[in-house]
Protein backbone atom coordinates (compact mmCIF):
# COMPACT_ATOMS: atom_id res chain seq x y z
CA UNK A 1 0.00 0.00 0.00
CA UNK A 2 2.95 2.31 0.73
CA UNK A 3 4.20 1.92 -2.88
CA UNK A 4 0.87 2.92 -4.07
CA UNK A 5 1.04 5.77 -1.96
CA UNK A 6 4.41 6.65 -3.02
CA UNK A 7 3.54 5.90 -6.93
CA UNK A 8 0.17 8.32 -6.60
CA UNK A 9 2.97 11.02 -5.62
CA UNK A 10 4.62 10.74 -8.23
CA UNK A 11 1.71 10.51 -10.62
CA UNK A 12 0.58 13.83 -8.98
CA UNK A 13 4.10 15.36 -9.71
CA UNK A 14 4.04 14.31 -13.24
CA UNK A 15 0.36 15.32 -13.97
CA UNK A 16 0.76 18.99 -12.06
CA UNK A 17 4.07 19.37 -13.69
CA UNK A 18 3.29 19.14 -17.38
CA UNK A 19 0.39 21.13 -16.51
CA UNK A 20 2.29 23.84 -14.85
CA UNK A 21 4.88 23.46 -17.87
CA UNK A 22 2.07 23.83 -21.04
CA UNK A 23 -0.34 25.54 -19.54
CA UNK A 24 -3.16 22.92 -20.20
CA UNK A 25 -3.04 19.67 -20.98
CA UNK A 26 -1.59 18.13 -18.27
CA UNK A 27 -4.72 16.84 -16.66
CA UNK A 28 -5.07 14.09 -19.51
CA UNK A 29 -2.43 12.35 -17.90
CA UNK A 30 -4.01 11.60 -14.75
CA UNK A 31 -6.27 8.64 -15.43
CA UNK A 32 -3.37 6.38 -17.73
CA UNK A 33 -1.09 7.21 -14.62
CA UNK A 34 -3.45 6.02 -12.17
CA UNK A 35 -4.00 2.90 -14.26
CA UNK A 36 -0.90 2.00 -14.81
CA UNK A 37 1.29 3.00 -12.27
CA UNK A 38 -0.64 3.45 -9.48
CA UNK A 39 -2.34 -0.24 -10.36
CA UNK A 40 -5.72 1.38 -10.19
CA UNK A 41 -8.86 0.54 -12.28
CA UNK A 42 -9.85 2.34 -14.71
CA UNK A 43 -13.35 3.32 -12.92
CA UNK A 44 -11.74 3.71 -10.12
CA UNK A 45 -8.70 5.81 -11.77
CA UNK A 46 -11.73 8.37 -13.16
CA UNK A 47 -13.18 8.76 -9.44
CA UNK A 48 -9.78 9.52 -8.36
CA UNK A 49 -9.27 11.51 -11.11
CA UNK A 50 -11.92 13.97 -10.93
CA UNK A 51 -11.61 14.83 -6.87
CA UNK A 52 -8.07 15.35 -8.13
CA UNK A 53 -8.43 17.87 -11.19
CA UNK A 54 -11.35 19.35 -9.42
CA UNK A 55 -9.41 20.09 -6.18
CA UNK A 56 -6.76 21.22 -8.30
CA UNK A 57 -8.28 23.65 -10.10
CA UNK A 58 -9.91 25.43 -7.41
CA UNK A 59 -6.35 25.44 -5.39
CA UNK A 60 -5.20 27.24 -8.93
CA UNK A 61 -8.45 29.88 -9.28
CA UNK A 62 -8.41 31.53 -5.74
CA UNK A 63 -5.37 33.51 -6.50
CA UNK A 64 -7.67 34.40 -9.77
CA UNK A 65 -10.57 35.04 -7.48
CA UNK A 66 -8.26 37.72 -5.34
CA UNK A 67 -8.22 39.47 -8.69
CA UNK A 68 -11.92 39.48 -9.12
CA UNK A 69 -11.02 37.47 -12.78
CA UNK A 70 -13.45 34.76 -11.95
CA UNK A 71 -16.88 35.41 -13.75
CA UNK A 72 -19.07 33.53 -11.35
CA UNK A 73 -22.37 34.26 -12.75
CA UNK A 74 -21.38 32.59 -16.07
CA UNK A 75 -19.95 29.77 -14.33
CA UNK A 76 -22.88 28.78 -12.94
CA UNK A 77 -24.68 29.58 -16.18
CA UNK A 78 -22.24 27.05 -18.00
CA UNK A 79 -22.03 24.26 -14.80
CA UNK A 80 -25.55 24.25 -14.36
CA UNK A 81 -26.35 21.66 -17.13
CA UNK A 82 -23.35 19.70 -16.38
CA UNK A 83 -25.63 18.48 -12.71
CA UNK A 84 -26.92 16.53 -15.14
CA UNK A 85 -24.62 15.32 -17.89
CA UNK A 86 -21.68 14.90 -15.62
CA UNK A 87 -24.22 12.28 -13.35
CA UNK A 88 -25.02 10.71 -17.27
CA UNK A 89 -21.53 10.30 -18.14
CA UNK A 90 -20.21 8.55 -14.65
CA UNK A 91 -23.27 6.34 -15.22
CA UNK A 92 -22.58 5.50 -18.69
CA UNK A 93 -18.91 4.82 -18.36
CA UNK A 94 -19.93 1.89 -15.72
CA UNK A 95 -20.97 0.48 -18.61
CA UNK A 96 -18.35 -0.30 -20.45
CA UNK A 97 -15.46 -2.90 -19.34
CA UNK A 98 -11.94 -1.31 -18.83
CA UNK A 99 -10.36 -2.01 -21.91
CA UNK A 100 -13.23 -0.29 -23.87
CA UNK A 101 -13.14 2.37 -21.77
CA UNK A 102 -9.39 2.71 -22.40
CA UNK A 103 -10.15 2.65 -25.68
CA UNK A 104 -12.18 5.61 -25.96
CA UNK A 105 -9.96 7.36 -23.77
CA UNK A 106 -6.76 7.07 -26.12
CA UNK A 107 -8.73 8.50 -28.83
CA UNK A 108 -9.71 11.34 -26.65
CA UNK A 109 -5.76 11.83 -25.67
CA UNK A 110 -5.09 11.48 -29.39
CA UNK A 111 -7.60 14.35 -30.16
CA UNK A 112 -6.00 16.64 -27.20
CA UNK A 113 -3.00 15.66 -28.70
CA UNK A 114 -4.05 16.54 -32.10
CA UNK A 115 -5.50 19.79 -30.76
CA UNK A 116 -2.35 20.81 -29.25
CA UNK A 117 -0.35 20.91 -31.77
CA UNK A 118 -2.04 23.59 -33.81
CA UNK A 119 -0.94 26.96 -33.54
CA UNK A 120 -2.01 29.11 -30.62
CA UNK A 121 -3.72 32.39 -31.25
CA UNK A 122 -2.19 35.12 -29.64
CA UNK A 123 -3.49 35.08 -26.67
CA UNK A 124 -4.05 38.66 -25.50
CA UNK A 125 -5.77 40.25 -22.42
CA UNK A 126 -8.34 41.51 -25.50
CA UNK A 127 -11.79 40.20 -25.14
CA UNK A 128 -13.32 38.63 -28.26
CA UNK A 129 -15.33 41.18 -30.29
CA UNK A 130 -18.09 42.46 -28.48
CA UNK A 131 -21.31 41.44 -28.73
CA UNK A 132 -23.99 39.33 -26.49
CA UNK A 133 -23.21 36.40 -24.77
CA UNK A 134 -24.36 32.88 -27.01
CA UNK A 135 -26.18 31.67 -24.04
CA UNK A 136 -26.78 28.61 -26.46
CA UNK A 137 -22.79 27.89 -26.82
CA UNK A 138 -22.55 28.33 -23.80
CA UNK A 139 -25.22 25.77 -22.22
CA UNK A 140 -24.27 23.01 -25.04
CA UNK A 141 -20.81 23.34 -24.56
CA UNK A 142 -21.40 23.63 -21.03
CA UNK A 143 -23.16 20.12 -21.11
CA UNK A 144 -20.35 17.76 -23.47
CA UNK A 145 -17.91 18.97 -20.94
CA UNK A 146 -19.39 18.12 -18.09
CA UNK A 147 -20.44 14.90 -19.92
CA UNK A 148 -17.05 14.28 -20.79
CA UNK A 149 -15.39 14.97 -16.86
CA UNK A 150 -17.88 12.02 -15.76
CA UNK A 151 -17.30 9.85 -18.80
CA UNK A 152 -13.30 10.24 -18.70
CA UNK A 153 -12.38 12.09 -15.49
CA UNK A 154 -11.04 14.64 -17.53
CA UNK A 155 -11.11 18.89 -16.65
CA UNK A 156 -12.12 19.95 -20.38
CA UNK A 157 -10.17 23.28 -20.29
CA UNK A 158 -9.40 22.37 -24.13
CA UNK A 159 -13.44 23.28 -24.28
CA UNK A 160 -13.91 25.59 -21.95
CA UNK A 161 -11.70 28.52 -22.56
CA UNK A 162 -12.79 28.57 -26.15
CA UNK A 163 -16.37 28.71 -24.97
CA UNK A 164 -15.85 31.10 -22.86
CA UNK A 165 -13.52 33.37 -24.96
CA UNK A 166 -16.04 33.29 -28.02
CA UNK A 167 -19.39 32.47 -26.96
CA UNK A 168 -19.53 34.83 -23.61
CA UNK A 169 -16.56 37.76 -24.53
CA UNK A 170 -14.44 37.19 -21.81
CA UNK A 171 -10.77 38.47 -21.99
CA UNK A 172 -8.48 35.45 -21.96
CA UNK A 173 -7.90 36.03 -18.53
CA UNK A 174 -11.18 36.12 -17.40
CA UNK A 175 -11.66 32.66 -19.54
CA UNK A 176 -9.07 30.41 -18.16
CA UNK A 177 -9.87 31.63 -14.50
CA UNK A 178 -13.58 30.89 -14.85
CA UNK A 179 -12.63 28.01 -16.61
CA UNK A 180 -10.73 26.77 -13.60
CA UNK A 181 -13.51 27.18 -11.47
CA UNK A 182 -15.97 25.66 -13.57
CA UNK A 183 -13.54 22.58 -13.54
CA UNK A 184 -13.87 22.60 -9.89
CA UNK A 185 -17.51 22.58 -10.15
CA UNK A 186 -17.45 19.94 -12.46
CA UNK A 187 -15.31 17.43 -10.18
CA UNK A 188 -17.62 18.18 -7.17
CA UNK A 189 -20.25 16.84 -9.54
CA UNK A 190 -18.87 13.74 -10.75
CA UNK A 191 -17.65 12.84 -6.89
CA UNK A 192 -21.18 13.59 -6.11
CA UNK A 193 -22.17 11.16 -8.97
CA UNK A 194 -19.97 8.58 -7.59
CA UNK A 195 -21.41 8.67 -4.29
CA UNK A 196 -25.02 8.39 -4.96
CA UNK A 197 -24.28 5.56 -7.26
CA UNK A 198 -22.69 3.91 -4.36
CA UNK A 199 -18.86 3.36 -6.63
CA UNK A 200 -15.86 3.45 -5.31
CA UNK A 201 -13.60 5.82 -4.61
CA UNK A 202 -9.99 6.13 -2.77
CA UNK A 203 -10.00 9.35 -1.13
CA UNK A 204 -6.33 8.41 0.49
CA UNK A 205 -4.64 8.11 -3.28
CA UNK A 206 -7.09 11.27 -4.16
CA UNK A 207 -5.24 13.45 -1.58
CA UNK A 208 -1.89 12.53 -2.11
CA UNK A 209 -2.70 12.73 -5.67
CA UNK A 210 -3.12 16.25 -5.48
CA UNK A 211 -0.54 17.28 -3.01
CA UNK A 212 1.84 15.73 -5.78
CA UNK A 213 0.16 17.87 -8.18
CA UNK A 214 0.15 21.30 -6.76
CA UNK A 215 3.78 20.64 -6.18
CA UNK A 216 4.37 19.45 -9.76
CA UNK A 217 2.40 22.52 -11.22
CA UNK A 218 4.45 24.74 -8.81
CA UNK A 219 7.93 22.81 -10.53
CA UNK A 220 6.35 23.07 -14.02
CA UNK A 221 5.54 26.94 -13.98
CA UNK A 222 8.91 27.59 -12.82
CA UNK A 223 10.88 25.94 -15.61
CA UNK A 224 8.20 27.03 -18.32
CA UNK A 225 9.62 30.31 -17.36
CA UNK A 226 13.44 29.12 -18.87
CA UNK A 227 11.93 27.07 -21.70
CA UNK A 228 10.89 27.46 -24.97
CA UNK A 229 7.25 27.44 -24.55
CA UNK A 230 5.66 26.83 -28.23
CA UNK A 231 8.52 24.29 -28.51
CA UNK A 232 7.84 22.57 -24.90
CA UNK A 233 3.54 22.34 -26.06
CA UNK A 234 4.69 20.83 -29.22
CA UNK A 235 6.79 17.92 -27.61
CA UNK A 236 4.18 17.19 -24.98
CA UNK A 237 1.28 17.56 -27.47
CA UNK A 238 2.99 14.24 -29.74
CA UNK A 239 4.04 12.45 -26.50
CA UNK A 240 0.03 12.77 -25.95
CA UNK A 241 -0.48 11.57 -29.27
CA UNK A 242 1.84 8.38 -29.13
CA UNK A 243 1.11 7.45 -25.32
CA UNK A 244 -2.62 7.35 -26.48
CA UNK A 245 -1.68 5.10 -29.82
CA UNK A 246 0.17 2.99 -27.48
CA UNK A 247 -2.91 2.82 -24.91
CA UNK A 248 -5.45 2.01 -27.42
CA UNK A 249 -2.69 -0.47 -29.65
CA UNK A 250 -2.55 -2.50 -26.21
CA UNK A 251 -6.44 -2.96 -25.35
CA UNK A 252 -7.62 -3.24 -28.81
CA UNK A 253 -4.94 -6.42 -28.50
CA UNK A 254 -6.79 -7.32 -25.25
CA UNK A 255 -10.19 -7.24 -27.00
CA UNK A 256 -9.17 -9.12 -29.70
Amino acid sequence: MILAYLYALLSGLLSGGALGMTGGGGSILAVPLLVYLVGQDVHLAIGTSLIAVGVTSLISSVSYMRQSLVKFRIAFLMAAPGLVSTYLGALLNKQFKGPVLLLFFALLMIFIGYLMTRKKKSQTDESAEPGRINYTRIIVLGFLTGFASGFFGVGGGFLLVPALFLGAHLKMKEAIATSLFIIFLFGSFGLASYLIQGREVNLTISAIFVIGGSLGGIIGAWYAKRLNQARLRYIFSIFIILIGIGIFAQNLLELV
